[in-house]
C-alpha cells in the first residue's frame, strides 16, 4: 500500500534510505542505476541523486518492488518451479480443513476457491474511513487522490507523522505546487482559495528531520540482550522488569551522552517522554522544526550523530525482544513513556518533507497544534469541531492520519478462520481445530502490531517473510523436504 500506484502521489516521499532497503534480487541503488533517464525523470530523480542515503518517492520504491517480483518469478520458473500470480483476486475467506486450507476469492468476473497445503496471510496495511463515536466521519488519507474532493476547504489532519505529512502534501498538491529550484516555496493555484489545513497531534511537533548514523549500529555497553538475560529470566512477567531494564539503559546513556542524560533523565520511566520532548515543546512546533532541520543538515554534512540518538536506536531493538516478557502494567508504561521516544528516534523523515511543511506554513495555509492527551471531536454544523490543549478549532473535514491501527485476526475479514482460529505471535502460526497437515502463517503487520509496536519497517517485513518460509519448510515431511531442497533452497 505505501508504494502502490493509485494509492500514492508522485510527490509523496518514503522515509527509508536506499541502504536501509533489504535487497531482493538486487539492491535498490543498483536497480535505479539500471533505469533509463526518462524513467528517473518521471519521478523527479537524476542520476546524480542516486546514493545509499537518498530518499525517493514512494512510487519509485513501488516500481522497484514490482521489478523484483518479476525477477524472482523468472528465477523460480527458470529452476523448474511452477509460479502463478493471480492479481485482481480479492480473498474473502480462508477455510481450514483436514487436508489443506481452502482460499475463497472473488474476481471482477467470477468467484472461486483453491485448496493449498500452506497459506501465508500477508495482507499488509488496511485503510478505510471510520466514524468517531461522536458521529464525525474520519476520512482516510489513502487513496491520496480521494482527498482532491476537499477543494477550497479547511481540513484538519489528525496526526503528526509521515502519514500526516503525506496527507498535507497531497492536499497542497491539489491546490498549488512546490517550487524547489532555489529553496522551497509553495505557490497556490489561486490566491482567493479558502484552502487551509492544520496538523493536530498530541504534542504539536513535526517529526525530526532524518539524521545521519553509521551502519552497523554500535552496540550498547550493558543494555543488550546478553547483558539482560539473567534479569529477564528471573523477573519475566513480573511488574518492575521495565523499570530495572530502563535503569540499565539510563546508565549507558549517562556514559555515552551525559548532556542528554542530565536533561532527559532516562533512567526514570515515569515522565520520560515529556522530558525527552521538553526542549522542542518549549521552542514551539515550527521553531523546533527549523532548528532541528538545520542541525540535522549540519550533522549529515559532518557525518556526525548525537550519541543518544544511536543509543536509543539500538535500545529499541533490544526492547523489541523484551516486550513478550513484560507484565500488563509494564507494557502500559512502555507504551505511554518509552514508545513515543523510540518512535521519535526511528521515524524521522526526509529533510525535503520538513522543508515542504515549513513552506506551507510560510504560505499561511498550514498550522500545527498540540491537542494534549485528552481532546474531543464533535460535529459542528456541516463540519467538525476539535477541542484540546490548543483551544477549540473548526474544520470542514477531518482526515485521520494517525497511522495504522492494530488489528485482530477477526479484523482481516476471513470469517471462517476468525471464528475458530488462534494466533500465536511468537511462532506466527494460526491454529485451528480443522488444521491437520497444512499450515496457516500470519505475517499481516496490523495483527502483529497488537503484540509488537515496532514491526513496521521493511527490515521487519523481510524477517517475517523468512520466518513464514521457514515454517513451510519445517512442516514438510523429511522425504518431501529433501525432494524440494536439491541444490537450491526452494
Amino acid at each position: 500500500m505505501p508504494y502502490r500506484e493509485g494509492e500514492n502521489l508522485p510527490q509523496m516521499l518514503s522515509n527509508i534510505g536506499s541502504r536501509e532497503v533489504p535487497p531482493v534480487v538486487e539492491t535498490l541503488e543498483d536497480f535505479l542505476r539500471s533505469c533509463d533517464a526518462p524513467t528517473l525523470r518521471e519521478f523527479g530523480v537524476s542520476g546524480d541523486d542516486i546514493g545509499p542515503e537518498t530518499f525517493y518517492p514512494r512510487l519509485l520504491l513501488g516500481r522497484y518492488f514490482v521489478a523484483q517480483l518479476a525477477a524472482l518469478t523468472a528465477q523460480g520458473r527458470g529452476k523448474g518451479h511452477a509460479v502463478e500470480i493471480r492479481s485482481r483476486h480479492a480473498v474473502i475467506d480462508v477455510i481450514p480443513s483436514t487436508d489443506g486450507a481452502v482460499v475463497r476469492f472473488e474476481t471482477p468476473h467470477a468467484a472461486g476457491q483453491t485448496s493449498f497445503d500452506h497459506v501465508v496471510l500477508a495482507t499488509g496495511h488496511k485503510w478505510s474511513e471510520k466514524t468517531d463515536p461522536s458521529g464525525v466521519v474520519l476520512h482516510a488519507p489513502w487513496p491520496a487522490e480521494r482527498l482532491r474532493r476537499f477543494s477550497d476547504c479547511s481540513v484538519g489532519i489528525l496526526g503528526g507523522s509521515l502519514t500526516a505529512i503525506d496527507a498535507a502534501v497531497a492536499l497542497a498538491s491539489f491546490h498549488g505546487h512546490f517550487d524547489e529550484t532555489d529553496g522551497t516555496r509553495w505557490i497556490p493555484n489561486s490566491k482567493d482559495s479558502a484552502f487551509r489545513m492544520a496538523m493536530l497531534s498530541r504534542r504539536g511537533l513535526l517529526p525530526d528531520a532524518d539524521w545521519y548514523y553509521p551502519l552497523p549500529l554500535p552496540g550498547l555497553p550493558t543494555f543488550n540482550r546478553a547483558g539482560l538475560d539473567l534479569l529477564v529470566t528471573r523477573t519475566s512477567g513480573q511488574t518492575g522488569l521495565l523499570e530495572a531494564c530502563q535503569k540499565k539503559l539510563g546508565e549507558d546513556l549517562r556514559l555515552l551522552d551525559p548532556t542528554y542524560a542530565g536533561r532527559a533523565r532516562p533512567e526514570s520511566v515515569e515522565g520520560y517522554a515529556e522530558r525527552h520532548f521538553a526542549d522542542r515543546l518549549k521552542q514551539g512546533g515550527w521553531d523546533a522544526a527549523r532548528t532541528g532541520l538545520a542541525a540535522a543538515t549540519r550533522a549529515r554534512e559532518a557525518r556526525h550523530t548525537d550519541p543518544w540518538r544511536m543509543a536509543l536506536l539500538a535500545a529499541h531493538l533490544t526492547y523489541e525482544s523484551l516486550l513478550p516478557h513484560f507484565s500488563a502494567e509494564d507494557r502500559r508504561q512502555f507504551d505511554s513513556e518509552l514508545r513515543p521516544v523510540f518512535a521519535d528516534v526511528y521515524a524521522s523523515v526526509p529533510h525535503r518533507s520538513i522543508r515542504r511543511m515549513l513552506a506551507l506554513n510560510d504560505a499561511g495555509v498550514l498550522e500545527l497544534h498540540g491537542l494534549g492527551q485528552d481532546y474531543a471531536i464533535a460535529p459542528a454544523g456541516h463540519g467538525v469541531q476539535v477541542s484540546g490543549k490548543s483551544g477549540v478549532m473548526e474544520f470542514d473535514h477531518l482526515v485521520d492520519a494517525r497511522g495504522q491501527t492494530a488489528a485482530s485476526l477477526a479484523d482481516l475479514s476471513f470469517p471462517t478462520l476468525s471464528q475458530g482460529g488462534h494466533f500465536d505471535p511468537e511462532t506466527l502460526r494460526v491454529t485451528h481445530e480443522m488444521c491437520r497437515g497444512s499450515t496457516i502463517t500470519c505475517a499481516a503487520v496490523p495483527v502483529l502490531l497488537r503484540h509488537n509496536p515496532f514491526v513496521q519497517g521493511l527490515e521487519n517485513v523481510e524477517e517475517l517473510g523468512r520466518r513464514a518460509a521457514d515454517t513451510v519448510l519445517a512442516s514438510m515431511t523429511p522425504a518431501k523436504a529433501a525432494q524440494e531442497d536439491r541444490g537450491d533452497r526452494r
